[in-house]
């Protein structure tokens, strides 16, 4: 017995001029991809800075890890594809995949958890497995469940449509969809990171299990709406066929035909129709479609390759540049991706409602491919702009020292010059001052370095000189700090402490304190308190770890002996994105010296500077991403819509291996130059795109063609069979 829903639908596509409701199936379904979107894109958005900050990670190799992942994402669609297409059909293959994606949220939280139990043995050694890899085992579970589903959902929801009567609620489904996705995305990308930053747990002060836990909850969701919603779907049968095998087969065979075609046989009009003796017509001529798509489809992963970094390149330049909007208002460096889906949300319906039919209006990219082309070149703009900004923020980055060279800060809090002769030259270092020696011709060659200070009438001192060895071979950069020595008869120099020149990846201004209180402290440990934050140092003296907690703004710095009493030094600003060394000395208890000095310039380039390029490609991405959807799907033989929704997928996959290749390869030592390098790649890439465009034949639907997806309902046999008869037009672009 047939259900309900399957005489309905006949009934409606018997008669063509009846007015369709939009299918109520879709809701559950756009409601259900919000859910999603918001748990995929709520995990990703902070996952360059948890591999980077939390996992350990250098930047660039951050920035790979986080484009394999990625990439991941968008291979794993062409399994998904071949499953749904051949085994299971669309809808199993979503319900039982996200079950999978599931699992992969859940480990993913759990694996953030630091230094807690996880089935009784700690996260950083669970089963001898260490944190790193429950991490990364959790995403690649992430990657194979979202990849699974991505060319089913959206071809599922166009199957609840019947065409050609609702081809104008199709296109608008799409874009409806689409929707849906950056509404997801938009509060996700709000919330994970102020659960990741403001939120403190497991003992730490930050919490990525929370902020990876809440998408993982909200996918939870999103398999229940998904269930919810099953009675009322119009579920297509998978193929009777292996589409696949059976295409591969066809494919190899009419190439062995051709080679061994004997002089004077008839030629074919396309190479493909050798396999003629042994596979339908039909076959061939779906495969003839789906090989012109795949060859348009090859210029497009450098769209993706530009659009993805976002949420690495952009990320990441976004941490060097001030978020301070005034009034106590901040916006945090990953906070920033939030400004694609909402543009997203603003463009989508502008667009829909005014740009698209001006352009229909006046004959100007009224083609989907058009459009593609237009977006993709707007990508390309973005990429210059944010080339421009970035040229704006060298001079403010930190000056690294090359590789086997030492950057020296010499500090002296001594009440006379220092005099200090070492490397064959000498040094004058004023009274109560710092001496960096951070320009390029000061670095030093790794190596050990005898030195000589000497005091300049200095009051009080019995021993004015001072003899030291100093191992300069473990660190790129350090501090050398002289200070009376804890009998107030002489002077002395403590031992090479490391500088972290890097600025914090979360835009804060990071602070370092490097001290010698042993004429005051007696052997006991030394207290320093800042904002709320406290450092316990060793007694006497030494540095403390940097901190890159404290926000932007004024703090009281205090410091107190053995547990004491604190005792107030003075008030400080600490900026964003700047790096400090507090230097804090005295010879007289309970009135020392402080000196500050700024060792990487602060952040002076508004974040705001980056809205102009995010403007761009995301206008670039509403011509580009949900316009290529609906080009897929509408283009697609009715066998194969899941295996091309599935190779659209996979340019994403192509574009984030671009991105890991040219990052690899370092071939440029300023980020500027990469940024442009991916510009004029894009620029080429869509004279590419236009050529191929410009010889595009549209396939069209005509009304009866609904007698062909009639026959394939009611046998419960392949796919609706829309297009198989479809009439070509050479319309240009």
């Amino acid at each position: 017995m047939r259900h309900s829903w399957t005489l309905d639908r006949e009934r409606d596509e018997e008669d063509p001029q009846k007015k369709l409701k939009y299918p109520r199936s879709v809701f559950f379904i756009v409601v259900n991809e919000f859910c999603e979107r918001f748990s995929y894109y709520g995990m990703r958005t902070i996952l360059s800075l948890y591999l980077n900050k939390a996992l350990g990670f250098p930047e660039d190799t951050a920035t790979v890890l986080y484009h394999v992942f990625i990439m991941l994402c968008y291979f794993t669609p062409i399994l998904g594809a071949i499953v749904a297409d051949t085994f299971l059909g669309k809808y199993k293959t979503i319900l039982y995949v996200s079950i999978l994606y599931a699992v992969g949220n859940v480990v993913l939280s759990v694996g953030a958890i630091p230094n807690t139990e996880w089935i009784g043995a700690p996260v950083e050694d669970a089963y001898g497995v260490p944190q790193t890899v429950v991490s990364l085992i959790g995403l690649f579970i992430i990657a194979v469940g979202t990849g699974g589903i991505k060319p089913c959902v959206a071809a599922f929801g166009g199957d609840q449509f019947i065409r050609p009567q609702q081809d104008r609620q199709l296109e608008t489904f799409f874009s409806i969809f689409y929707f849906s996705i950056n509404a997801g995305s938009l509060l996700s990308t709000v919330v994970t990171p102020i659960l990741r930053d403001e939120v403190e747990c497991a003992g730490v002060e930050t919490c990525y299990p929370l902020a990876f836990g809440v998408p993982a909850i909200l996918f939870a969701v999103a398999l229940a709406v998904f269930l919810i919603g099953s009675s009322s779907y119009t579920k297509t049968p998978p193929s009777s066929h292996n589409v696949i095998a059976q295409s591969t087969s066809c494919i190899t065979h009419a190439i062995s035909r051709k080679f061994k075609a004997k002089k004077g046989e008839k030629k074919r009009d396309h190479w493909l129709d050798y396999a003629d003796d042994k596979y339908d017509t039909s076959l061939i001529q779906d495969l003839k479609g789906v090989l012109t798509i795949v060859l348009l489809y090859l210029p497009m992963p450098f769209f993706w390759a530009l659009f993805d970094q976002q949420g690495s390149r952009w990320t990441f330049q976004a941490t060097r540049m001030d978020g301070n909007l005034g009034g106590g208002v901040a916006i945090k460096p990953d906070q920033m991706q939030v400004v694609n889906p909402l543009l997203i949300l603003l463009f989508v319906p502008i667009f829909e409602a005014f740009f698209y039919p001006l352009f229909n209006k006046i004959g100007v990219l009224h083609r989907p491919l058009q459009k593609m082309v237009f977006g993709g070149t707007l990508a390309g703009v973005a990429f210059v702009v944010s080339g421009l900004v970035e040229l704006q923020l060298e001079p403010t980055y930190a000056k690294i020292p090359p590789t086997n060279s030492l950057q020296l800060n010499i500090y002296n809090t001594l009440d006379c010059n220092l005099t200090i002769n070492f490397n064959n030259t000498q040094y004058e270092v004023p009274r109560l001052s710092a001496l960096p020696l951070d320009d390029s011709s000061e670095y030093f060659k790794n190596g050990v370095y005898d030195l000589v200070a000497t005091s300049m009438n200095c009051p009080d001192l019995v021993n004015d000189t001072l003899m030291k060895t100093l191992n300069m071979t473990q660190y790129p950069s350090a501090s050398l700090l002289f200070s009376y020595s804890s009998d107030s008869q002489g002077f002395d120099a403590l031992d090479l402490a490391e500088i972290e020149l890097e600025k914090s990846d979360n835009a804060n201004p990071r602070i370092r304190i490097l001290y010698d209180l042993a004429t005051e402290s007696n052997g006991e440990n030394v207290t320093f308190m800042i904002g709320g934050f406290e450092w316990t140092g060793l007694p006497d003296q030494g540095s403390t770890e940097s901190m890159d907690r404290l926000s932007p703004g004024s703090y009281e710095i205090k410091y107190s002996i053995g547990g004491g009493d604190p005792v107030l030094i003075r008030s400080e600003e600490f900026l964003t994105g700047a790096v400090y060394e507090v230097v804090v000395a005295s010879d007289n208890p309970g009135k020392p010296f402080m000196l500050v000095q700024e060792l990487t310039k602060p952040n002076s380039v508004s974040i705001l500077l980056l809205i102009p390029q995010y403007v761009l490609i995301t206008m670039g991405e509403v011509m580009f991403s949900p316009i290529g959807l609906q080009f897929s799907f509408t283009q697609a033989p009715e066998s194969m819509k899941s295996l091309i929704q599935g190779l659209w997928q996979l340019t994403v996959a192509f574009g984030n291996l671009i991105v890991i290749i040219i990052a690899e390869a370092k071939i440029f030592p300023k980020q500027s130059d990469e940024f442009f390098l991916f510009a004029g790649l894009m620029f080429v890439d869509m004279i590419i795109l236009a050529i191929l465009a410009w010889r595009y034949k549209y396939k069209e639907t005509p009304d009866s063609s609904n007698k062909e997806k009639k026959k394939s309902i009611s046998d419960s046999s392949d796919s609706e069979s829309i297009g198989d008869e479809g009439r070509e037009q050479d319309t240009g672009m």
